[in-house]
């Protein structure tokens, strides 16, 4: 019996990765791009140098926020896109509840957590597809990636199209296009603010717990009835693959900050 219940908490912890993994992937390599630029960048402009981007980028991140707290059915008490002024260092915030009972609303603190991972790699996609719509048919291929599985094979293949991917995007065509200038600015001032906060971090947290319990308890139930839900989240590991792939243009774009940042950095530490 004692084997049994270790077997189910094991396959519960895979299915919840299954479920969450990728977005919390990505949360973390964003989470620690966006640190070491944030840490460049006030260590040579203050502040100013942040708010030179949370214009555009902020208000996307908490948008993010807030279209999850909707689809979620959470109370939005109270909301703001973006303070010129922060006196507290917060440029946006969204106060929300829900009803502790609701097992559908506390799985959503998980996905209102992770809203800004999807608003703000929504939002690159989209300025692709209006700005550089050559870019768009080579991120386009992501669609290919085929069984949904993810193995070495997939992986090795996300790396390739992302590689492919950033030479589209940065192809001597595009360098003379103004339309590309503006995605730039666009895409980096987007990039710079989706990680997310420890607030985010913390709500994630509490709907990850409810996400893990609700899993055990199917496990539980199918093991009574006999029942077998493998497929289930096999379709659901196939949707993290995609998503995976899709915020790469994140994570690149994120990239690029930090190069630039440090590139920064280390010029006006040399200088004085």
């Amino acid at each position: 019996m004692e084997n049994i219940l270790l077997t189910i908490m094991k396959l519960s912890l895979f299915e919840t990765l299954c479920v969450t993994g990728s977005l919390i992937l990505i949360g973390i390599i964003l989470g620690f791009i966006e640190n070491r630029s944030n840490f460049y960048i006030q260590s040579v402009f203050g502040m100013k140098g942040i708010m030179i981007t949370a214009w555009i980028g902020t208000p996307i991140h908490e948008l993010g926020h807030l279209l999850m707290c909707y689809l979620f059915k959470h109370k939005v008490n109270e909301f703001k896109l973006f303070r010129l002024r922060p006196r507290d260092g917060v440029l946006g915030y969204v106060n929300h509840s829900w009803n502790q009972k609701s097992l559908y609303q506390n799985i959503g603190n998980f996905f209102i957590g992770m809203g800004p991972i999807f608003s703000g790699t929504f939002s690159l996609i989209l300025g692709m597809y209006l700005f550089l719509p050559d870019s768009f048919a080579t991120f386009a291929n992501y669609l290919t990636l085929g069984s949904g599985q993810l193995d070495s094979r997939t992986l090795s293949s996300i790396f390739v199209l992302t590689a492919q991917l950033f030479k589209s995007i940065f192809s001597a065509e595009n360098l003379v296009s103004p339309g590309f200038w503006i995605y730039f600015a666009l895409a980096i001032g987007i990039s710079s603010h989706i990680a997310l906060s420890k607030e985010d971090l913390k709500g994630a947290g509490r709907g990850l717990i409810t996400i893990f319990t609700f899993i055990l308890l199917v496990n539980v139930i199918a093991l009574i009835l006999n029942a077998d839900f493998s497929s289930f989240f096999t379709g659901i590991l196939a949707l993290n693959v995609y998503l995976l792939a899709f915020s790469m243009v994140s994570v690149v774009f994120s990239s690029i900050r930090l190069v630039l940042s440090a590139f920064v950095y280390a010029l006006v530490s040399s200088i004085m």
